[in-house]
């Protein structure tokens, strides 16, 4: 893996690929952070709405399920991107040569999509997790 950082992407794996496929990979990246942006900026705006109902003494509106959507989504979605990214993509359009590239990068994506679960999961339901009021 070190070598990979040091070399970067060979120039045989850039040739190509991109011009196959390299559309719908950035179409579901952009999908993807346009997702996220939304979904942090519910979290925040569900954090402040109840804030707002702690201080006016009021019932604050249960968004359990909405939340419970937006996670359950983001649980589903970006591991189903990569398997179909492999399977279908990378199998048909992707060279050899370029396996541990096409994995790494992988790797990185995974390694940001389990933050974002984390992250999610803890502004959607931190309190209920450490019982926390």
């Amino acid at each position: 893996m070190i070598a990979l950082l040091a070399e970067g992407v060979p120039a045989e794996c850039m040739a190509g690929t991109f011009n196959h496929y390299g559309w719908v990979a950035l179409a579901v990246m952009v999908a993807g952070v346009a997702g996220a942006v939304y979904s942090l900026s519910q979290g925040f705006a569900w954090l402040r709405e109840e804030a707002d109902c702690k201080r006016g003494q009021k019932e604050s509106p249960d968004r359990r399920s909405a939340k419970a959507w937006l996670l359950g989504l983001w649980v589903l979605l970006p591991p189903a991107w990569l398997y179909i990214e492999y399977i279908f993509l990378y199998r048909h359009f992707g060279k050899a040569v370029c396996f541990e590239s096409f994995r790494y990068a992988q790797e990185i994506v995974f390694r940001g999509w389990a933050g974002v679960v984390l992250v999610l999961g803890g502004l959607y339901f931190g309190k209920e997790i450490f019982g926390r009021e």
